[in-house]
């Protein structure tokens, strides 16, 4: 058997050419696995165990090992961590893999079309214009560390993807790995793309930081109006050692600096000398969790915080949804006893390309956008009364048999979710344009069970609307915020659903609203076609608040006063 290979250079340094190199040759590789390998590595570190056991019986070469997401979890760079591969695998075969670094860094500012580096920005609570500097240190540092411990050693490799052709990757790595096939290089058309990617990276350095131009009363003010609206309206003593509020909630002990279960169980999340919170790569279903006990972390040290991070909580609604305390959720429904709401970490991250702050594409103005009102979406939200989301349907009908009970009641849930009833009865609406996102789950779901979509799948329009349709289905503030933050005017769906800005976008003053279904729909999209004017206002004022919700500093000051109101709530002020 071949030993194990590493790839410990940065990303944008040819990566994927040398993950293509083993898996064209049959020789199984793991490439990045969506930061898969680099938490696992981080969190083996943190517990003491082996990095990438789960993959070592089955897998050769690992590249790409590192993980930057779009929630608020470490930027981790796991191929930093030779030394402790090294230990754990002998006579494994490293590869350091570079290039000019000036590319180098402005490949990392275009990667996911700036979204990377918008993301690793706001971990490290720096502008964008500071990443050139910090990456350039970066990069020097981990060279010289490489390259001083692997001084000597035969099973160390170096190649610059700027000077080596692709053969000369066969020859280094023909001592022990046998390479008949290689990758083409990039063609022309490729290297001449990349003659545009610094104006493109001058063009994104030219985006004003989010909240540089709000003064700190207005931030004060809206942060109080935040903070109300996220205690819970039915209050009732503070209650000190009370029992977990559901038996589903988690707790985040940053006194102990834990994360556990009702039952006291401990969660695979440790927390690294950085003061982060990290997750163990194999409960991806964790990570909402873990990005908002790392918002906390970020703000205490001290205290105990009960949460549930599902897309929706029903707890507290109602006599079928009993609450025994204060716990911390991203969506309620209004009226709920005990939830104190928290920004969904999913989409209301700062940084995080869905939410306000991030460039907009391409975005007309109203005099320029299609006349027409327009959704685009996945089907969600709960079947009335049984609870069931569209997203367990579909799943139901991909993973059951067909003769199953279980696969017969989600064939009969799906058409009954909101978004399926509302795209039913809007179809062939005047001026509007329905449709479902692409979404080949969907359609493999609906073709097992034999059912028609409700409306057919499409991707944007090729103009946009200047009627943007947000509806509910326990999605929350996730779809509206982007479309609040464009030059289309809103009409927002009414659902009863509670998330940390819905006090904040008022009907007629900020979006125009729908009835449940969007009854209203024809009537509502007659009044803006006679009122462009007051529908300018009304998009012209959304996109104000979206320019504050965007400012790292309130979103601070917001949080750290929901977290002291909770402590009130729960005795531990």
């Amino acid at each position: 058997m071949p030993p194990k290979f590493f790839q410990i250079g940065f990303n944008k340094c040819g990566t994927t050419f040398i993950a293509r190199l083993f898996d064209m040759n049959g020789i199984p590789a793991a490439h990045w696995l969506e930061g898969a390998l680099a938490e696992d590595i981080a969190y083996a570190k943190l517990a003491g165990r082996k990095p990438l056991a789960r993959w070592a019986d089955t897998v050769t070469a690992f590249t790409d090992m590192e993980s930057v997401r779009f929630l608020n979890l470490p930027v981790i760079e796991a191929f930093k961590d030779y030394a402790l591969l090294d230990r754990h695998y002998p006579g494994a075969v490293f590869l350091l893999n570079t290039r000019r670094v000036e590319d180098w860094i402005v490949s990392r500012y275009l990667h996911r079309g700036g979204a990377y580096a918008r993301s690793y920005a706001a971990s490290l609570g720096v502008g964008l214009g500071d990443l050139a500097d910090i990456w350039a240190e970066d990069w020097d540092a981990h060279l010289k560390g490489v390259r001083a411990h692997f001084k000597g050693r035969r099973e160390f490799l170096e190649i610059d993807i700027d000077e080596a052709a692709p053969e000369d990757y066969r020859t280094a790595l023909s001592p022990w790995y046998d390479l008949p096939k290689v990758p083409a290089a990039p063609g022309d058309a490729v290297r001449r793309a990349r003659e545009d990617n610094l104006p493109r990276v001058m063009r994104m350095l030219e985006t004003p930081r989010p909240g540089g131009g709000i003064k700190e009363a207005r931030r004060a003010r809206l942060a109080q109006r935040l903070v109300r609206h996220a205690s819970p309206s039915r209050r009732d003593e503070p209650l000190r050692g009370a029992p977990p509020p559901t038996p589903d909630a988690l707790c985040v002990d940053m006194d102990r600096n834990e994360v556990h279960a009702a039952d006291g169980a401990r969660m695979p999340l440790r927390r690294g000398p950085d003061g982060q919170f990290y997750l163990d790569a194999l409960r991806p279903g964790l990570l909402r969790v873990a990005a908002v006990a790392n918002d906390i972390a970020a703000l205490t040290d001290r205290g105990k915080y009960w949460l549930d991070m599902r897309p929706a909580c029903f707890a507290g609604s109602g006599p079928d949804h009993p609450i025994q305390g204060p716990m911390i959720v991203g969506l309620r429904r209004k009226g709920a006893r005990h939830l104190f709401l928290w920004p969904a970490p999913w989409r209301h991250r700062i940084g995080n390309d869905g939410f306000p702050g991030a460039p907009l594409p391409a975005d007309p103005p109203w005099d320029e956008r299609a006349d027409l009102a327009i959704w685009r979406g996945g089907l969600s939200g709960h079947v009335p009364k049984s609870g069931v989301t569209a997203e367990a349907a579909i799943t139901a009908l991909l993973s059951q048999p067909p003769d199953s009970q279980a696969f017969r009641d989600a064939a009969r849930d799906l058409p009954l979710t909101p978004r399926w009833r509302f795209l039913a009865g809007q179809a062939g609406t005047p001026g509007t344009d329905l449709a479902l996102a692409p979404d080949p789950r969907l359609t493999k779901a609906l073709a097992r069970a034999g059912l028609a979509a409700p409306a057919p799948q499409a991707g944007p329009p090729a103009t946009p609307p200047r009627y943007a349709i947000c509806l509910g289905g326990s999605e929350g503030d996730a779809d509206f915020l982007p479309l609040a933050q464009s030059q289309a005017v809103v009409f927002k769906e009414t659902d009863g659903w509670e998330s940390f800005v819905t006090p904040i976008f008022r009907p007629w003053s900020h979006y125009i609203p729908l009835l449940p279904g969007g009854a209203n729909l024809a009537d509502r999209l007659a009044w803006a076609r006679a009122n462009p004017e007051v529908c300018r206002l009304i998009s012209m004022r959304a996109r104000r608040i979206c320019d504050s919700l965007a400012d790292p500093e309130g979103r601070r000051m917001h949080l750290d006063q929901v977290l002291a109101a909770y402590r009130q709530a729960t005795g531990q002020a």
